[in-house]
């Protein structure tokens, strides 16, 4: 039986069976935590001058973990939601820990006592409808490559989708019915195992019909020109590449998330509610979905000017309406 005290098997058993089997947590978020320890132990392991397999659940002490923290900011540079993220897998860590084995709990609560650190919000960035035009216009179209490149940016802008839903679409989640009086739907496999369908231009239909023409049901739709399936690495560098060769961009940072930004930002300019725009990028919750509905200055402006000061008053017809009013008082 394993000794209770020392830290390996805690932590094999939290990572192999906890985040997996009982919380079925989102493949990203078990990386994250897996990261989080490949980080932690090594440092223990110096700090303490004892090996990685020799550690115990106590080595872990609130203080030492706020050494950890300390380090990553000062001396790796991470910013401060990183710093939050980390803490996060900490605490989920020691929770686990603490709900398993008395013996635990008070280790478990000095852990979940170091408080997370507040950190401004970054500003939602966003492309604007011609800046987004000149990036689909980048890609060669006229070779397999281009079209491959362009149709992949089409389908980020068109759907709003994570990368990691682009990496892992499949010939299976593409389904076109317009032309039997259906609808041509993209599903989209998200965050913790969740799916939604987002409906798909004409435009991108063409495209990715083509793209796809001979495939098996399980071969991915995005592939490189090396014909293997597109990482997030690949993603992330053709986006970069195009975004370089736009003038307007060219000195901003320019990521797959903020072309989903964008997709938000221009489905609120055209009016769509909220709340599809919620579901059609896979929010559990709307209030991650209301920052849509304040970045807009056009939108701003518009709000303010219904509520402006020494804004002549809509007189009251009805009274000036001589004729209306004498029917009234002989009634």
């Amino acid at each position: 039986m394993p000794d209770p005290e020392t830290l390996g098997p805690w932590l094999r058993r939290f990572l192999v069976e906890y985040i997996v089997t009982e919380r079925n947590l989102a493949r990203n978020t078990r990386s994250s935590y897996r990261d989080t320890f490949s980080l932690l132990l090594p440092f223990a392991s110096r700090k303490l001058r004892k090996p990685v397999d020799r550690l115990a659940v106590r080595d872990l002490s609130s203080s030492l973990v706020l050494k950890f923290l300390a380090y990553l900011e000062e001396d790796r540079g991470c910013s401060v939601r990183t710093r939050n993220q980390r803490l996060a897998a900490i605490h989920a860590f020691a929770r686990f820990v603490g709900s398993r084995d008395p013996a635990h709990v008070e280790w478990c609560s000095h852990i979940r006592a170091i408080a997370s650190k507040k950190s401004m919000a970054p500003p939602v960035g966003w492309l604007t409808r011609p800046e987004m035009e000149a990036m689909l216009a980048v890609p060669d179209r006229r070779t397999r490559r281009g079209r491959r490149e362009y149709a992949l940016l089409l389908f980020l802008y068109n759907t709003g989708a994570r990368v990691s839903e682009v990496t892992h679409l499949k010939v299976r989640d593409l389904e076109f019915g317009r032309d039997k009086g259906g609808h041509d739907l993209a599903t989209l496999h998200g965050e913790g195992g969740k799916t939604r369908q987002c409906p798909l231009w004409p435009e991108t239909e063409r495209v990715l019909a083509n793209e796809i023409l001979d495939r098996a049901p399980d071969a991915p739709v995005f592939v490189s020109r090396l014909g293997t399936q597109f990482t997030r690495f690949g993603v992330y560098r053709l986006i970069e590449r195009s975004a370089s060769q736009v003038p307007e961009l060219a000195d901003r940072t320019i990521t797959p998330h903020v072309i989903r930004h964008t997709t938000a930002c221009h489905l609120v300019l055209a009016g769509v509610d909220i709340n599809t725009i919620r579901v059609w990028l896979g929010h559990v919750s709307i209030s991650t979905t209301n920052i849509y509905a304040e970045i807009d200055l056009t939108l701003k402006t518009n709000a303010v000017a219904l509520c402006e000061v020494g804004q002549p008053r809509h007189g009251r017809p009805w009274k000036e309406d001589k004729d209306l009013m004498a029917f009234l008082k002989s009634l």
